[in-house]
């Protein structure tokens, strides 16, 4: 087991080193006549990634005017942009970065929610990087938290002892993620075309509403207002259907059964539980590794991220790119589907087998499993036109859902993990990441992550509060609010236009 799992991490470092080599194979060298257009293009004040010339442009903090080196094959012309730093020899901006991402990074990891939402307007405002290498930077930082998230939350059970079970809601996560996928793509399109005046205001509203509901529920749960009522004993139910109160209205519950249940239900349930309660889930993992794949290969050939697609000459003005682009989303809405099917006859055999929902589980039913993935998607928009990332909406989604802050934090990391890992693969394998800070801010992620969680584990251990969780939460998205709202203000101010971009 462990033999192939390490040969199959170093066949994907090979993968990933050969089709990087690739890409940096089709890079375009320098012509004489670059230098007269970079110089005609140049601005006196330069911004980092901009347009600069030696003598003419002052560029911003931590940047020095270089010729660009990503500058792919077949494109105009090759110009000089305000070049970020290297690592080594850090300065103060950097050291800055690092004790308020390690900050941010440890504050996050009480909600497992990432922190992107925190560690790009960082990432911009203090460390001088510009839009494309911040969001790369944010996903390597989140990946190394996400490798800390996924070790502690494997390892541990459901704070509700009356059913043992894994931490991690994987049916609930595996149900998600390709909805959430899906919305994201149409966000990233959407986030092309619209002006960063109407982005901004969809952030403050966005954040600014689901922040203050979520810090409401957090508030009410450290109060002990927010006891759900308890469900009808087999004893008290009928043979017809029970409403549930949910978040989102009434759910048709399965008929519930007044008979004791036989001998063989029992047992046959028992089963069901014995092999949901195990730590080891490798049919859960392995559909997460499918999911993983799916997204990354359609990433590489489509391009986002700010890179292009391996395909060379590839762009949204072509077929190609839209047939890619319909069958990525087919692939996950068939996911979906399939997923649904299976989530909704577990839960009709085990509710005929006598199983009946504890505090805080989500009610799958026709309704809720075709509902919750739908507005999984309106997430996953609002997450790939705001840039913040799918924590920060999956999140304050499973609290207005009822789940129990705990399994909130493990879910939501499980997904980020999924989400994070797949992005850096394909912006690594573009050349968007800074590789020396990449490294040294996913090892601080990592450490900072471990560290939130010891001190969150302590607070709800102390206080017997795990309300401590969606309050987290809450202050992130309040936090982010403040930093990306700021960060949007200056993109306004420095835009050259106002009004909807085309998206080719």
């Amino acid at each position: 087991m462990r033999r192939s799992a390490a040969a199959l991490v170093c066949c994907t470092a090979a993968a990933t080193v050969f089709v990087e080599e690739l890409w940096l194979s089709s890079r375009r060298q320098l012509r004489p006549e670059d230098e007269s257009i970079s110089k005609k293009k140049a601005g006196s004040q330069g911004v980092a990634g901009g347009p600069c010339y030696p003598g003419k442009t002052e560029c911003p903090f931590s940047t020095s005017c270089e010729w660009d080196r990503d500058t792919a094959d077949g494109e105009e012309f090759r110009e000089r942009i305000c070049v970020h730093k290297d690592l080594v020899p850090a300065n103060g901006h950097d050291w800055a970065t690092i004790f308020l991402l390690i900050a941010a990074t440890a504050l996050a990891a009480g909600g497992g929610i990432g922190g992107g939402g925190l560690l790009v307007p960082i990432y911009r405002l203090v460390a001088g990087f510009p839009i494309t290498q911040a969001t790369a930077l944010s996903l390597a930082t989140i990946s190394g938290g996400s490798i800390a998230n996924l070790y502690t939350y494997t390892r541990r059970y459901h704070p509700n002892e009356s059913l043992k079970r894994p931490l991690i809601d994987y049916e609930a996560s595996l149900l998600f993620c390709p909805a959430l996928l899906a919305g994201t793509m149409f966000g990233s399109v959407f986030s092309v075309m619209f002006p960063p005046w109407l982005t901004v205001v969809l952030l403050v509203a966005l954040l600014g509403y689901s922040g203050k509901r979520t810090l409401n529920k957090g508030i009410k749960r450290w109060k002990g207002e927010d006891k759900q009522s308890p469900r009808p004993t087999l004893d008290e139910a009928g043979l017809q259907d029970v409403e549930i109160d949910t978040p989102l209205g009434h759910a048709d519950a399965p008929p519930i059964a007044r008979q004791e249940p036989t001998d063989d239900q029992v047992a046959r349930l028992q089963a069901i539980y014995a092999k949901e309660g195990s730590l080891i889930q490798k049919e859960n993992w392995t559909a997460t590794g499918v999911i993983w794949l799916i997204v990354f290969v359609f990433a590489l050939l489509r391009g986002g991220k700010g890179g292009a697609s391996l395909i060379p000459g590839l762009d949204c003005s072509q077929f190609l790119y839209w047939y890619l682009f319909i069958s990525n989303l087919a692939v996950l809405i068939a996911a979906t589907a399939w997923i649904r099917k299976k989530t909704l006859d577990r839960a009709t055999e085990k509710t005929f087998l006598g199983h009946e929902p504890l505090e805080g589980d989500l009610q799958w039913d026709r309704r809720t499993t075709a509902l919750y993935p739908m507005l999984c998607v309106f997430a996953g928009i609002a997450a790939g036109l705001l840039g913040i990332g799918g924590g920060m909406v999956l999140g304050p989604l499973l609290v207005e859902l009822g789940c129990l802050p705990q399994p909130i934090a493990a879910t939501s990391a499980y997904v980020v993990f999924i989400t994070a890992t797949s992005g850096l693969a394909q912006v690594w394998i573009m050349g968007l990441v800074p590789k020396d800070y990449a490294f040294a801010f996913a090892a601080c992620g990592l450490f900072s992550t471990f560290l939130g969680q010891s001190v969150i584990d302590w607070v709800v251990r102390r206080y017997k509060k795990d309300a401590i969780v969606i309050l987290v939460i809450a202050s992130i998205m309040l936090i982010a609010l403040v930093l990306m709202t700021y960060d949007g203000i200056m993109q306004v101010v420095h835009a050259t236009t106002y009004g909807f971009s085309p998206l080719c």
